[in-house]
């Protein structure tokens, strides 16, 4: 089996990234930690493990990989005598990546083409569906760019941004679109007008392909942190159970069809909330939340840490005195898989807390262990909580 170069290629990258000899944040390298969970989770433990300093045969560890990976190695420089591979000043990356290496071709030969199921701990990742008034289906896992009848050009880049811009249209019927983020994904788009929105996993946003009238309407379902472009027309939000007016601000809502509530927090701004089943409005100032109880139609506004209902688009999970059934309620959407609680009470349990999303699971389950006395352990696509 022959290793194509522009894997070698992202090896060098990486490398290179963890030697500080290129920054993080470069654009190559956001586009490769991007493609797949598990190129993260390689970055991060790599990462992590930089700081070590172990002593390694660098002959034996080049001549393995060789071997394995089937390189011409034939009277060339050792690997690590090479220009590209002085960067990688960390031991312990080099074996970590050795070894990573070495098990993802094992994997790959000792596994057929058919679907490999999701770890229960791996981290979501960017991934969504546009869905077309003609019924059409697009993955956006794909870069594209296409212009529609209607004058919109809707393009995709590889950093999961999805944008529709204005042109001259062939038609005057403007085509509405809907964009569908499924379990264990998140994606973000750029309205026509400018205005960013940020999806959460199990979320969908209908809007028209551009704005024309005295408003700029759209309807959600699910969760959504909006920066909406300020704008001489409002800014009208319809989820099942409230309407948010807005003239320009950053806010997130959760109304997830699902849960008992909605929230709405707001970050900077003003946006003014209409109930669906009366008249009664409510201004809501900068870092507020309104939270309506869909049970029993209470309602309450307060000030917040605005961080606990937003930290999942700076892509960081953010918990303060919250009870397990609440944080799990989130973790399930974004993990892909089912909590069980074998007493009741330990759903009412509170926890404290933060962690990168992009960690596994059993990462922040084993926070939550170190603190209360509560256990854990999986079984298929569920994980058990036990006292």
């Amino acid at each position: 089996m022959k290793i194509e170069k522009n894997i070698i290629d992202k090896w060098k990258l990486l490398l290179k990234v963890l030697s500080e000899e290129i920054p993080e944040d470069d654009r190559h390298f956001q586009r490769w930690l991007n493609e797949d969970t598990e190129n993260r989770k390689l970055y991060l433990s790599l990462k992590e493990g930089r700081q070590n300093e172990e002593l390694f045969d660098k002959d034996k560890v080049f001549n393995t990989i060789s071997s394995k990976l089937s390189l011409n190695t034939g009277k060339r420089k050792p690997l690590y005598q090479k220009k590209w591979f002085k960067y990688a000043v960390s031991s312990v990356a080099v074996i970590a990546l050795s070894i990573i290496v070495l098990n993802y071709f094992t994997f790959q030969e000792n596994t057929t083409p058919e679907r490999i199921d999701k770890n229960i701990f791996d981290p979501g990742s960017k991934k969504a569906y546009l869905l077309s008034m003609q019924g059409e289906k697009i993955d956006l896992s794909e870069s594209f760019e296409v212009k529609k009848e209607d004058g919109t050009i809707i393009s995709n880049n590889s950093e999961g941004v999805i944008s529709f811009q204005k042109t001259a249209p062939v038609k005057k019927t403007i085509e509405h679109q809907t964009i569908y983020v499924p379990k264990s994904g998140e994606y973000e788009l750029i309205l026509s007008d400018g205005s960013k929105v940020f999806l959460n996993s199990e979320s969908q946003l209908t809007f028209p392909s551009y704005f024309e009238g005295d408003t700029r309407n759209v309807e959600l379902t699910g969760e959504a942190y909006f920066e909406v472009k300020k704008d001489e027309k409002p800014f009208i939000i319809q989820t099942p159970d409230l309407m948010i007016e807005v003239l320009g601000t950053s806010f997130n809502i959760n109304a997830y069809q699902t849960n008992p509530y909605v929230n709405a927090t707001l970050v900077e701004g003003s946006i003014r909330i209409h109930l669906s089943e009366n008249q009664e409005t409510f201004l809501l100032q900068p870092e507020h939340n309104f939270r309506l109880d869909k049970l029993s139609d209470e309602i309450s506004v307060q000030q917040v840490n605005t961080d606990v209902y937003t930290s999942w688009v700076k892509g960081e999970f953010v918990f303060r005195n919250q009870p397990l059934s609440e944080i799990f309620v989130q973790l399930e959407r974004w993990y892909d898989f089912r909590i069980v609680y074998e007493s009741p009470d330990i759903g009412k349990m509170r926890f404290t807390g933060s962690v990168e999303k992009a960690r596994p699971l059993n990462y922040l389950l084993d926070q939550i262990q170190a603190v209360t006395d509560i256990g854990y352990r999986p079984e298929g696509d569920k994980i058990i909580l036990y006292k």
